[in-house]
């Protein structure tokens, strides 16, 4: 799986980095045939936002949450991402 990390309006911290690459890791034991994953980190006046891109083969999903840190904000993307990827385990199995 590719990883690609943008940070728009700040330099990224490696320790962030660290943070990112785990939660990534997370997210792959839910589907291990994602293609690439873009992390989109926005600094904004008074909130950080986290944005996940995840391209499967024929599908993509998507999550976008913003909060007082990147922390929290990568927490709940990852989050909403590996709800997004359950939901769809689910379909497939029904069929």
């Amino acid at each position: 799986m590719k990883i690609d990390i943008t940070a728009r309006h700040f330099t990224l911290s490696k320790n962030l980095r660290e943070v990112i690459d785990q939660k990534v890791q997370k997210i792959l034991k839910f589907n291990q045939i994602i293609i690439t994953c873009q992390i989109i980190l926005t600094k904004e006046s008074h909130n950080e936002k986290a944005e996940i891109i995840l391209h499967l083969k024929g599908k993509d999903f998507v999550a976008i949450h913003s909060s007082k840190s990147f922390e929290k904000s990568i927490n709940m993307v990852v989050d909403k991402i590996i709800s997004q990827l359950k939901k769809q385990h689910d379909k497939l199995i029904k069929h």
